[in-house]
């Protein structure tokens, strides 16, 4: 299992290393890459209110999610969530797309060390998904989905 993780890793590394964030190949386009990032230096002081914008409103889940959430939160117990290696499942699950800082954004993951999400919208995005985000319902078990978005709470900066 680990060694599959790994070669996922080495892939995903390679893609990001021949691409740019537009999708054409980086090799021997070094111009049109210092342009584009020349480019979205001064798009990025026009939009940066809209993009935090756009990141609160997709963040946003239904009633229902939320309710199951909040259950999910007052069924643990704070001594069950502290007895969970929260780190570890982070390790093993998120840090994929996420990073071990939870800033990586890969695939479309949201930079974790920036959200403001609460952690009732953390636990229903966990275990529901979210966009490309795989539902952790089945794989993670109810104590852990609440350990591991706590957890992320402490990557916030």
């Amino acid at each position: 299992m680990i060694k599959s993780l790994l070669i996922k890793v080495s892939i995903v590394f390679l893609v990001l290393s021949t691409t740019s964030c537009d999708g054409e190949r980086s090799r021997g386009s070094n111009k049109r890459i210092k342009k584009k990032q020349t480019t979205s230096k001064s798009s990025k002081k026009e939009t940066s209110g809209q993009e935090e914008t756009k990141e609160i409103e997709e963040s946003k889940m239904t009633p229902e999610q939320l309710a199951k959430a909040k259950e999910l939160i007052a069924a643990t117990d704070q001594e069950v969530i502290e007895a969970i290696n929260a780190k570890k499942k982070f390790k093993l699950y998120c840090t994929i797309c996420h990073g071990i800082k939870g800033d990586m954004q890969i695939n479309g993951a949201k930079d974790l060390s920036k959200s403001k999400i609460s952690l009732e919208e953390s636990v229903a995005q966990v275990y529901y998904g979210q966009g490309l985000m795989t539902p952790f319902k089945g794989i993670l078990k109810d104590d852990e989905i609440v350990a591991v978005a706590k957890y992320v709470e402490l990557l916030r900066r």
